[in-house]
């Protein structure tokens, strides 16, 4: 019974993984490396649409 549990813990750790691989891929190619370094990259929208707190406070 524990082999069982163990095999099953390995096969969800390893998709996981897979998840992970998969995800950093799909950013990778969906962003490019200037998108992904910025430390600002997408608080202009938040500001203009004043999703941040309710208000379009400026951070800068």
């Amino acid at each position: 019974m524990w082999i069982l549990l163990e095999y099953i813990a390995w096969g969800l750790s390893a998709a996981m993984l897979l998840w992970i691989v998969a995800d950093a891929v799909r950013v990778n190619r969906e962003f490019d490396e200037e998108t992904l370094l910025s430390s600002k990259e997408g608080v202009d929208e938040l500001l203009e649409h004043g999703a941040v707190n309710g208000n379009a406070e400026d951070r800068s």
